[in-house]
């Protein structure tokens, strides 16, 4: 039997999960994949707070009213009638939150694509799935905890540099223990163009200073502390609008480029009333990468990348703590965990159902 957690797309919170027959791979759904294993992180809840929005929820389309949390992983294929694709293969790339996931393959260089009609529209770099080796426990956690992650991470660095950091020399990072901020709070530093403001809770304000990528801790009740005679940028990946609101507010014209990320605080994600300084801009990183593929070539891009996740795996070795959880029963409460804020920064779970 497969086992799929399910998400009340009006209520985050109400979970529940259906159990179903394994599908056979046939002419619809040609290979069959065995979720080995997954990671959970507050990206994968910014997924469902703009699974409407974002087209998230439509990757894995189920019941009405109900959506799967996609999330980056490694599988197995059991059943196969590709000929390009042989069962007990590994494959990295997006899956649901769950124990199975048939899908419509198409073999390329890489590995393979989902080529299923209801995936077309969406973005190409979710449908990708990219052959992988023998199992090495440390190398698989750092890839599903960190890369999704920090492919966005490099992007919003790239799109700073691209446009000479709009003229800031303060770039203010919200949410600054998410991961992603940490993957761009990395790549700030080590550039030396920017002072690195991170924006935390209180509670995490010791594990940011610990990291050594910012230059300045602040928290959000400390909104004024922010240096309002320096021109600054901020990158939101909280979506907490009152936060954002008090920033735009103290800094006013001395702020000169806001930029919509993620949804960390997806509870706060409303509460922006009018704002001083510019209209906060919108960033998704498919549409980034697919823009700069096209610029500098994929390959130049990918060599790009590769360069900066080598440092930064070494790096972030260091900083967060992984366990493995196992069984329905631990997945769903580490979703509701970190749905409710209740998972600690320097920890992360690969999680398997």
């Amino acid at each position: 039997m497969q086992q799929q957690l399910l998400v009340n797309k009006n209520d985050l919170a109400d979970v529940r999960w259906q159990e179903s027959e394994v599908p056979a791979a046939g002419s619809d759904t040609n290979v069959v994949l065995r979720i080995d294993k997954f990671a959970l992180t507050a990206n994968n809840i910014t997924y469902a707070v703009a699974g409407e929005s974002m087209q998230y929820w439509q990757f894995f389309p189920t019941e009405a009213g109900w959506g799967r949390v996609p999330v980056w992983g490694f599988g197995t294929v059991i059943d196969s009638t590709h000929p390009e694709v042989g069962v007990g293969e590994r494959f990295y790339g997006y899956f649901p939150v769950g124990s199975h996931l048939a899908i419509q393959a198409e073999v390329t260089s890489q590995g393979m694509v989902d080529v299923a009609p209801h995936r077309q529209a969406l973005a190409k770099v979710y449908n990708q799935y990219s052959r992988a080796g023998t199992e090495d426990e440390r190398a698989d956690a750092a890839e599903m905890v960190y890369r999704p992650l920090y492919m966005t991470s490099f992007m919003l660095a790239d799109f700073a540099a691209n446009n000479d950091n709009f003229g800031a020399g303060d770039i203010i990072l919200t949410s600054a223990s998410s991961k992603t901020s940490l993957g761009l709070a990395y790549l700030l530093h080590a550039a030396g163009e920017v002072r690195v403001v991170g924006l935390t809770s209180s509670k995490n304000v010791a594990f940011v200073e610990s990291l050594g990528c910012y230059h300045e801790v602040v928290t959000y009740d400390d909104v004024t502390n922010l240096d309002a005679s320096r021109a600054s940028m901020i990158i939101d990946m909280a979506g907490n609008g009152a936060a954002l609101a008090a920033v735009h507010n103290h800094l006013a014209d001395q702020l000169k480029y806001s930029c919509l990320v993620g949804a960390t605080h997806w509870d706060a994600r409303a509460g922006a009333a009018d704002m001083a300084g510019p209209k906060p801009e919108l960033f998704f990183a498919p549409a980034h990468i697919e823009a700069r593929s096209k610029e500098l070539g994929p390959a130049e891009l990918q060599r790009r990348f590769g360069e900066a996740w080598a440092g930064f795996v070494d790096k972030a070795g260091d900083w967060i703590e992984i366990a493995a959880l196992h069984g329905t029963g631990d997945v769903e409460k580490y979703y509701l965990d970190l749905l409710a804020d209740r998972v600690n920064p320097a920890q992360a779970a690969i999680l398997s159902v």
